[in-house]
């Protein structure tokens, strides 16, 4: 399929750079709904909502980047086995979370996914895959967004 990017080397570079995203988008997605379900303490309610906002765009951003990789005659990862080998986040355990704990680590973990994804938006942006380079600068935006929300929390 041709879609006019300039080469298919630099297509595969920008795949493999969004099924990593996407192994990433994954497991956050997971770790979120832990953080969810299990933060404790007195900003309960406000965590609580907060990460149920994250994971909805996480959910929302798994679907958009899996059809972004189809669109470009891939295939995304799509089983967990996948996911947790090419992830470069780490899954949290099942246990009872403060929010600042959850705050330090999901900035933490937008921090490597802006890292990652700067990476992949650069070669598509060498590539003219200026759809793709929009997605990833939209995410990135988001990500920037949250991590400057969670460290003015944590700012005493």
């Amino acid at each position: 399929m041709d879609l006019g990017l300039k080469n298919e080397m630099l297509t595969k570079e920008t795949v493999k750079g969004l099924n990593k995203y996407l192994a990433n988008l994954n497991v956050l997605f997971t770790k979120l709904h832990n953080y969810h379900w299990n933060v404790v303490g007195s900003d309960f309610f406000v965590f609580h909502e907060k990460l149920q906002e994250l994971y909805e765009f996480v959910g929302e951003e798994i679907d958009k980047i899996g059809e972004r990789i189809l669109m470009l005659d891939y295939k995304p990862i799509a089983n967990l086995e996948s996911a947790l080998d090419l992830a470069t986040i780490k899954e949290a355990p099942s246990v009872n979370f403060s929010a600042p704990k959850i705050a330090r680590s999901v900035i933490n973990d937008f921090l490597i996914v802006i890292n990652q994804i700067r990476d992949t938006a650069e070669v598509a942006g060498e590539n003219n895959d200026d759809y793709t380079s929009g997605l990833l600068s939209e995410a990135i935006g988001f990500y920037e967004k949250m991590i400057w929300m969670y460290r003015a929390y944590l700012t005493n």
